[in-house]
């Protein structure tokens, strides 16, 4: 079984100059192959024992580099690597605050990571203005709220990233 491979990165070049050169682009980020962790690279036109010709070889910045989850959230939207997304429905979970036994309702915010090759999301709900962490769980392709006690893609939503939305993942007290 062969799993898609994406990369994704913020453009070093404005969208201007982006649209002038005919790259596509969703607001400067531009996806493709990762080339030396400089280069975005789509669209192979030719391959010949002399050269490579490539639709598109557009400079990026490396500190914005995030990789496809091969996950879709609740609303078929891809998940990358440093999305932000909030997790639905955690009474699913049976979580309870660390200072009394009131089941945790509501949703919480969290970034994806990728580490080791899966997908992990932590689940740190907000209790009477206090973030409580319960920890990472793997998330997982599914309908389902909860799954072994991981996360379903199905309670899952893109709201941001951390590069264009840092903003979302702040607020509460610590």
């Amino acid at each position: 079984m062969s799993r898609e491979i994406i990369f994704k990165a913020k453009a070093i070049a404005s969208m201007e100059e982006l649209d002038d050169r005919g790259i596509k682009h969703e607001n400067g980020w531009v996806y493709g192959d990762l080339v030396d962790g400089t280069y975005i690279v789509n669209g192979v036109l030719e391959v010949n024992d002399e050269h490579i010709t490539i639709a598109m070889w557009c400079p990026i910045d490396p500190k914005t580099v995030s990789q496809y989850t091969t996950l879709p959230d609740q609303n078929g939207k891809r998940i990358w690597d440093g999305d932000i997304v909030r997790i639905d429905n955690l009474a699913v979970f049976n979580l309870t605050s660390n200072y009394n036994d009131t089941p945790v309702r509501g949703s919480c915010i969290s970034k994806v990571e990728i580490i080791e090759g899966h997908t992990y999301v932590w689940l740190t709900p907000v209790i009477d203005g206090k973030k409580i962490r319960y920890g990472a769980r793997l998330l997982l392709k599914g309908l389902y709220k909860y799954i072994s006690r991981n996360v379903a893609t199905g309670s899952v939503e893109v709201i941001g990233n951390i590069h264009d939305n840092p903003e979302l993942l702040g607020g509460a007290a610590e």
